[in-house]
């Protein structure tokens, strides 16, 4: 049942209305059995690879089951510590208890900064929705018995990227590419640029047409150092993600020409 969650595009609010009618320990518990039972964990290399594809390091979540639409995940909430950082989750998200009930901090999210915001309990009848574009949460330690396991319905939107803020500042400090494909492209591109590729002038004009505005951010630098004035003709182009960031970026160059 409970992967029938993200077999459709349901709203968080209908998910949530869900969560609270199942018993979420049993249906967690045949999700992993049955990630264990599949073929790649029977052999000791593909056990590692998927072990690897699975887990999110930044998060220290696992993922049990993924579509299209999203993914349902575990988490261990002492992976946190003091001194780690803190890391926004673009899209929605939708949290509920397992084998105890846990709190969550709520943070205001801004552009360059976090605020603190509130405290919350999220128990087995009171999943927490989550929405990534003005809301960052954290896991709280408090409770004299804590939950072991939490689990998370992931609706993600991988056109945001990922933002790091310092857990002592709230300040930002970096930001990472939540699409593993922009990821590959960024890498790819500044490879082809290192190495002087004279071919990298033409998969930049490919990529120009990406989606995620880092992507094609980089793409345009590479144009523009081929061609200044065939790279500002992409201008408009770019001016359609209503990137803020990309716009701060270009403005000046567009003033310029």
């Amino acid at each position: 049942m409970i992967k029938n969650l993200i077999a459709k595009n349901f709203s968080p609010a209908h998910i949530a209305k869900t969560i609270k009618t199942l018993d979420m320990t049993s249906e967690t518990r045949q999700l992993i059995s049955q990630l264990t039972a599949e073929p790649d964990f029977t052999r000791g290399q593909f056990r590692r690879a998927k072990i690897m594809s699975v887990t999110n390091p930044h998060t220290g979540t696992v993922i049990l089951h993924q579509t299209s639409i999203g993914n349902i995940s575990v988490k261990s909430p002492t992976f946190d510590s003091a001194s780690s950082a803190l890391y926004s989750v673009p899209g929605q998200s939708i949290l509920f208890a397992l084998d105890q009930p846990f709190e969550i901090q709520r943070y205001t999210l801004s552009e360059q900064c976090i605020e603190k915001a509130d405290r919350v309990i999220v128990d087995k009848k009171n999943p927490l929705v989550i929405d990534g574009r003005h809301t960052l949460f954290d896991y709280v330690q408090t409770s004299p018995q804590p939950a072991t396991l939490t689990g998370r319905v992931n609706l993600p939107n991988r056109a945001d990227d990922i933002s790091v803020f310092d857990r002592i500042t709230l300040r930002k400090i970096a930001w990472l590419p939540h699409d593993e494909s922009a990821s590959r492209y960024l890498v790819s591109l500044e490879l082809l640029e290192t190495i002087q590729d004279p071919d990298g002038v033409k998969v930049a004009e490919d990529l120009i047409y990406h989606y995620h505005p880092a992507v094609v951010w980089k793409a345009f630098q590479i144009l523009y150092k081929a061609d200044r004035q065939k790279a500002l003709m992409h201008i408009p182009l770019l001016k359609k993600h209503k990137s803020a960031r990309l716009d701060s970026l270009l403005d000046p160059l567009e003033a310029a020409a």
